[in-house]
């Protein structure tokens, strides 16, 4: 007796529906830009533009987990991220260079505006509290 229905096919069918447009997506992606190494200045400048940003980024991401603090900091260096790409962008240079001169910067005590403070350090991951 044979048995053939779509229903037999169908796993096979999604399968490879999910191969195909994964092989059509990396056929078509662009590639990511061959961006050029910064230079000194544009490493102090973008650790400047990031510090300077630091208070109202940390303000702004306290906004949403008032009472748990490793959440703050998470979402803190969820925008610190995304400005660090914009600066890379607008340099043309490597987003890592900017985030590692954010890392340098803060580590070695680079010179930054008075009125900010760094926060150097992660708070320690505990239960959310529910508010």
């Amino acid at each position: 007796m044979r048995v053939s229905s779509l229903s037999t096919y169908t796993p096979w069918l999604l399968f490879g529906g999910v191969v195909a447009v994964a092989i059509l997506r990396a056929a078509i992606a662009t590639p990511i830009s061959d961006a050029r190494p910064a230079t000194k200045v544009e490493r102090a400048s973008a650790f400047l533009s990031l510090a300077n940003e630091e208070k109202s980024m940390r303000r702004e991401a306290a906004k949403d987990f008032p009472a748990d603090l490793w959440s703050q900091d998470d979402a803190f260096h969820n925008l610190e991220f995304k400005r660090a790409r914009a600066l890379a962008r607008e340099d043309a240079i490597r987003i890592s260079d900017v985030l590692l001169a954010s890392d340098e910067g803060m580590h070695r005590v680079w010179p930054h505006p008075a009125n900010v403070t760094l926060t150097p350090f992660v708070p320690p991951c505990r239960p959310r509290p529910i508010h």
